[in-house]
């Protein structure tokens, strides 16, 4: 859950940061999960005055939902979640129906710049939306999870040499400009893809999705660690293009210390 001021950020936030928790539910339950959360978690939410961003269920299949929240900085993340998870009134109110729907989740913070942002709130945020509670995020909170689930796909089909599933997202005229100053196109790099990996440990980092409405542009970090065992460390711009309903890769450009 996110601290905020109850209400949507003026541009001039745009230094904050962005929790997004996918829930993976038990087969079956997810409108119970929903229906809790709108009854029992939300008010108890705005009560602490949590900016709630973005909630859901997702689009890929009948068991996943997922919640976005904003934050004025990754410390106060955490503080406000230590605060709102330790306290009475969460351990002896929605705590237990709400865990005993959920499987397992996984939590990505990002910071996106203002305009994404505000692209992301729900619509109506701060009426009363009992009547229209069950309405989806909007179309640009469905965007940014399928782009970050597609960033995370990119980065470990590097560490795995997964050409097949590099098929699927990149588009036929990707390009990668390389550390080296070279380009090459998308079979060279599909090519590239299956020699064997010399490093380990890839991850991203500093995750930044920037969406302009059927293009996206990704920012991030990397870490890894090379052969010999020394670290390393680079930056990627990826950028996205949404063709038949589908987001793939159109170019890349990877540098490194």
């Amino acid at each position: 859950m996110a601290q905020g001021s109850g209400s949507p950020p003026a541009a001039s936030t745009s230094g904050r940061v962005v929790e997004i928790r996918s829930y993976n539910l038990k087969p079956g339950t997810r409108a119970r999960f929903e229906q809790l959360f709108l009854r029992e978690a939300l008010p108890m939410l705005r009560r602490w005055k949590v900016d709630v961003v973005g909630y859901g269920p997702s689009l890929h299949d009948q068991d996943s939902w997922y919640l976005m929240r904003a934050f004025p900085s990754v410390e106060e993340r955490q503080r406000s979640e230590d605060a709102f998870y330790g306290s009475q009134e969460w351990i002896k109110g929605p705590r237990e129906a709400i865990l005993a729907d959920i499987i397992s989740y996984t939590t990505i913070v990002i910071r996106p710049d203002a305009t994404t942002l505000e692209g992301l709130r729900i619509a109506g945020q701060g009426t009363d939306r009992k009547e229209n509670a069950m309405e989806t995020t909007t179309a640009a909170g469905a965007d940014l999870t399928t782009l970050l689930a597609l960033n995370e796909d990119y980065i470990r089909s590097v560490q795995r040499s997964d050409v097949a599933r590099f098929r699927e997202i990149l588009a036929d005229d990707f390009l990668c400009s390389q550390p080296d100053g070279s380009l090459i196109d998308r079979e060279r790099f599909l090519q590239q893809t299956a020699q064997p990996v010399t490093i380990s440990n890839l991850e991203a980092h500093d995750v930044n999705v920037r969406l302009m409405g059927d293009m996206a542009i990704v920012h991030a970090r990397t870490t890894y660690t090379l052969a010999d065992g020394r670290p390393g460390a680079g930056r990627y711009t990826d950028v996205w293009s949404r063709r038949g309903g589908r987001w793939l890769a159109v170019s890349a450009h990877v540098t490194r210390k």
